[in-house]
Parts: structure tokens; C-alpha cells; sequence
């Protein structure tokens, strides 16, 4: 009679054992086991973004992805580089106009050429080189012009050249902050956390932390 409620107790124990080991087991979908791969952190080096911006106009803000930029860049260069050729042209005609009439000291002594060039340049049939006078006048003005579009195309030169050092500084700036954290993910945290006194006495305190 002991042997069998000795073997009816170890058929039990076996029993309950197998189904607590069944009831511990946990089914998991494979979704859950799938791991999200960190997102890849792009970075821009300024120091290249500077050299890229040197080489090539844009090419620095093509560099940092920032192509909306790229119509004021070449936009602006394109500007100045017309004004640039318009005041070079001026300039060349004018300088051409002034040293023919400053070469004589009248109107007779011009050759057939020159007198046209200066008709056309002139555009004024009101103005008469023959005349002493109207002669004087019209080397003064060319010589005013020559000397106000030198100074402009000089001017438009240094333009171009403080574009380019502004490109190279945009995009310096752009690849500094272009790891930047702009979101608007902003998390805050309060948490107890212990004080220690002047007199080495413990209290109790909060801690607040504020990611962004």
C-alpha cells in the first residue's frame, strides 16, 4: 500500500511539474523581437565647407545640402558680373573718346574715324565738336566719365570679391550647425533627489532635467 501512494505521489509531483514549466512559456511575435537600427547621424565638416565654398561658387552650399540657396548665390554673381561688364564697357569708351580729344587740341585735327567714334559716343547732335568751346566741354565730361565708371567697375570688383567671402562664411557657418537639434522634442524629468547642507545633514530635494 506504501508503494503505491509512494508512486502515485512522484506520478504527481511529475505532473504538476510539466504543467508549471507549460504555464511559464511565453509566446512572442517576431514583430517584437525586430530592433529599430539607430538612425545614421550625418555630419559636415566647416573646414571643407570652406574649401568646397572657395573653389567653385555654391559648391559649399551644395556641400551642406543647403540648395535653397543656391539662386542667391549665383544670383548674386550673375548681378555683379553684369554691372561689372556694363561699367568695364562704359569705361573703355569713354577712355578711347578722352584720349582722342585730349591727342588734339581741336576738332580739325581728328581723323575721319575718331570723329565718328566720338558722334556715337556723344549721341548728341545738338553738340557741335567744331566749336572751341563745346571741345573743351566735351574732354572735360569724358574724362568726368572715364573716372566715374573706373571707379564703379572697381567698386563692383570688391563686390564680387566680399560675395565670395560671404559665401565662404555661409557655408562655415551652415556645416557648424548642421548637426544642430532643432526639433521640438522637449522632455522634462522631476525626480526626488537628496541635499546635502552645510552641516553635512541630509534633506530631501527634487531634481529637474530638461532635454532638448
Amino acid at each position: 500500500m506504501k508503494t503505491i501512494i509512494a508512486r502515485l505521489s512522484i506520478f504527481f509531483i511529475i505532473i504538476t511539474s510539466n504543467l508549471a514549466v507549460k504555464a511559464q512559456q511565453i509566446n512572442i511575435s517576431n514583430d517584437s523581437l525586430k530592433v529599430t537600427p539607430p538612425v545614421e547621424k550625418v555630419e559636415r565638416s566647416p573646414k571643407k565647407a570652406s574649401i568646397y565654398a572657395a573653389l567653385f561658387p555654391g559648391l559649399g552650399q551644395i556641400y551642406n545640402r543647403k540648395y535653397w540657396k543656391l539662386p542667391i548665390v549665383y544670383g548674386g554673381y550673375a548681378g555683379l558680373i553684369y554691372v561689372l561688364g556694363w561699367n568695364n564697357n562704359n569705361y573703355k569708351d569713354f577712355f578711347q573718346g578722352y584720349r582722342i580729344v585730349a591727342s588734339q587740341s581741336s576738332a580739325a585735327g581728328l581723323k575721319p574715324e575718331d570723329r565718328l567714334f566720338l558722334d556715337n559716343l556723344i549721341k548728341n547732335p545738338s553738340i557741335s565738336l567744331d566749336n572751341p568751346s563745346t571741345y573743351t566741354y566735351i574732354s572735360a565730361q569724358l574724362k568726368s566719365g572715364k573716372d566715374f565708371y573706373r571707379r564703379n567697375r572697381d567698386l563692383t570688383i570688391i563686390a564680387i570679391a566680399a560675395l565670395h567671402v560671404l559665401s565662404i562664411i555661409d557655408a562655415s557657418v551652415d556645416a557648424n550647425l548642421f548637426d544642430f537639434d532643432i526639433s521640438d522634442d522637449i522632455s522634462m524629468r522631476i525626480e526626488p533627489a537628496p541635499v546635502y547642507l552645510g552641516n553635512q545633514k541630509q534633506v530631501l530635494g527634487v531634481n529637474l532635467s530638461v532635454n532638448f
